[in-house]
């Protein structure tokens, strides 16, 4: 069963976002070596959401939903602009720092952090969905 809960899409509740997905991998005594990488990928997606999703004088809400069994399964969705951002450009890190495009990264290290990212639009909302593993290697033991 997902639990879920829905926040107002600003930087301000970021750490609400991750305190909730937290408190669910603990509640299913998820494995804490995992927890970082996870919260990471967490943070990056929420932060994205409230940075870009809306235009600043429309802010929107983004829910966030959670199911946890043999891998945590974390689901974002929000109404704001259409975009998939696992469609972009993967960022070429090697090119020196200061030649480097702007922007990207964050979502490359969600992508690789979590053993699977998907991307959908239905019904006007942007839905990520990340997942991650109880294994090292993100396979279900």
């Amino acid at each position: 069963m997902m639990v879920t809960l829905n926040l107002e899409a600003t930087l301000d509740y970021t750490g609400k976002a991750m305190s909730f997905v937290e408190d669910e991998l603990r509640r299913h005594d998820f494995p804490e070596r995992l927890y970082p990488e996870i919260l990471i990928a967490v943070e990056e997606v929420f932060v994205n959401i409230a940075s870009y999703a809306y235009k600043p004088e429309q802010p929107g809400d983004v829910t966030l939903s959670v199911k946890i069994d043999e891998k945590a399964i974390i689901r974002f969705e929000d109404s704001g602009t259409p975009f998939n951002p696992l469609d972009g450009a993967e960022p070429d890190l090697d090119a020196p720092i200061m030649e480097r495009d702007i922007g990207g990264l964050g979502i490359h290290f969600v992508k690789n952090l979590m053993d699977e990212t998907e991307y959908g639009y239905e019904g006007g909302k942007n839905i990520l969905t990340i997942s991650k593993g109880k294994s090292e290697t993100g396979e279900v033991m």
